[in-house]
């Protein structure tokens, strides 16, 4: 079972750090976050759209078809 507010809280603490982050260190440390959320059951990250993008992570990576 996972938290469904769990992706509303991913982004918000994404929009408020991800200004103070290198852009060059983004990528990791959006990952990192994507992973700590889901360790913790938080199932609904692709609603996460800027942290999902900053993460660039195949598994969300949305299809043209």
């Amino acid at each position: 079972m996972g938290w469904a507010s769990g992706s509303q809280l991913a982004e918000d603490v994404w929009k408020t750090v991800r200004g103070n982050i290198p852009q060059k260190r983004r990528k990791a440390l959006a990952t990192a976050i994507v992973q700590l959320f889901e360790d913790h059951d938080c199932d609904t990250l692709d609603e996460a759209a800027l942290l999902m993008k900053d993460a660039d992570l195949p598994e969300y990576q949305q299809s043209d078809y």
